[in-house]
């Protein structure tokens, strides 16, 4: 198992979303993103849970996280559309390659399987504060063995 090659091959996964204009491994605040380099999307590394199973590979689930960043300049359009096109667009590339044979997303058969996993935490910027600024946090987690 290659720890590395797996959090690669999730970033690869994603970094081919259409429309976005940063994609990096690398988190950057959101003050730091400029409009213009909106979307975005960061994939951070996260939690690492190791579990032995006497006579077996122990089981091994990362973690991730993906943040969305978006833009919106017109004030009468709501910033969750776009949120909501994003993430739509993030859960189309994690899905399984081939759902009518096998129900996971394996990363190229790198790991068992890679799906969202808890509640995608959403922002919409308040006028005034973060005009026209909108951030989604999506945990990920990544089954393997060793």
């Amino acid at each position: 198992m290659n720890s590395e090659a797996i959090y690669q091959a999730l970033f690869d996964q994603l970094s081919n979303i259409n429309g976005m204009v940063s994609v990096s491994r690398r988190l950057r605040h959101f003050n730091h993103v400029g409009n213009e380099q909106r979307p975005a999307l960061f994939i951070t590394q996260g939690n690492q849970d190791e579990n032995a199973i006497k006579g077996l590979n122990a089981k091994i689930e990362f973690g991730a996280e993906i943040y969305l960043y978006v833009y919106e300049s017109d004030t009468d359009k709501a910033i969750s559309t776009q949120i909501n096109h994003y993430v739509d667009a993030i859960r189309e590339a994690i899905k399984p390659e081939y759902p009518e044979m096998c129900e996971y997303q394996t990363l190229g058969g790198l790991v068992e399987h890679c799906w969202i996993d808890g509640t995608i935490e959403v922002f919409e910027g308040v006028d005034g504060m973060i005009d026209g600024q909108g951030i989604a946090i999506i945990p990920i987690r990544i089954l393997t063995t060793n």
